[in-house]
C-alpha cells in the first residue's frame, strides 16, 4: 500500500517539508536531527540522515521538514527522501 506523501516548498530552496499520512510523534512534540546522535532518537530521523545530501531535519506530528546540503540539487536528494519516509512507515507496521 502505498504511502500518501505531500511536499510542501518552505521560503529556503534548500529546505522542503514533506506531509505524511500518519502521526510520527506525539502532537506537540518534535525532533530536531542534524547528527547521528540525535537522529538515533527515532527510526525516521536515522534513515533520513544516511541519506547522502541531507543535511538536517525537524519532524514534528505528521511532517518532516528537510534542508539538503546546498552544493546537491533536490532532484537527486527528494526521491531518495520520499522512497526512505515510505519505507520506514511500512517497515514500523
Amino acid at each position: 500500500m502505498s504511502k500518501s506523501i505531500t511536499v510542501i516548498p518552505t521560503r529556503s530552496e534548500h529546505t522542503i517539508t514533506f506531509k505524511v499520512d500518519q502521526y510520527l510523534l506525539p502532537h506537540g512534540k518534535s525532533l530536531t536531527f542534524s547528527e547521528p546522535g540525535a537522529a538515533k532518537l527515532h527510526p525516521m530521523a536515522q534513515a533520513l540522515m544516511a541519506i547522502s545530501g541531507v543535511n538536517s531535519g525537524w519532524m514534528m506530528a505528521d511532517e518532516i521538514m528537510i534542508t539538503k546540503d546546498t552544493d546537491v540539487r533536490w532532484a537527486t536528494v527528494k526521491p531518495k527522501v520520499m522512497e526512505t519516509i515510505r519505507k520506514v512507515q511500512a517497515d514500523a507496521h
